[in-house]
């Protein structure tokens, strides 16, 4: 099952929780010195930082974030877009992307604004 399916078959809140908390788990830590200004994503509830790197032309993304539940965010989020080029990065319809992870229960309006600056972090 993919992480889209996984949250896809949340059907409350809490299913929706525990699946991020699982997926949270997944995700490696960034060093301290990699958790500079320069990587944080402005706009985000929590603190997130966000690494680009290039790799024979696909794009793949290092996160991390101070704030579990965003954790998992991020991971159904890199999930969505590394190992893509840039170019296809930015065709894709993130917002949209998004959408289909299920998260409303989850995301506040100001989470989901935080997570749009992920996604717009993602594109350019």
């Amino acid at each position: 099952m993919t992480i889209k399916q996984q949250l896809q078959a949340c059907r409350s809140k809490e299913e929706t929780f525990k699946a991020l908390v699982s997926l949270s788990k997944s995700l490696a830590r960034l060093p301290a010195e990699e958790k500079t200004e320069e990587h944080k994503v402005k706009g985000c509830e929590s603190a997130v930082w966000l690494i680009e790197q290039d790799i024979d032309g696909a794009c793949y993304f290092k996160a991390d974030s101070d704030a579990k539940l965003m954790r998992g965010v991020l991971v159904a989020l890199l999930n969505l877009v590394n190992g893509k080029s840039k170019a296809d990065i930015q065709a894709m319809d993130l917002a949209n992307e998004l959408a289909e992870l299920n998260l409303g229960s989850y995301l506040t309006s100001s989470r989901s604004n935080g997570v749009l600056g992920i996604l717009h972090a993602m594109q350019n």
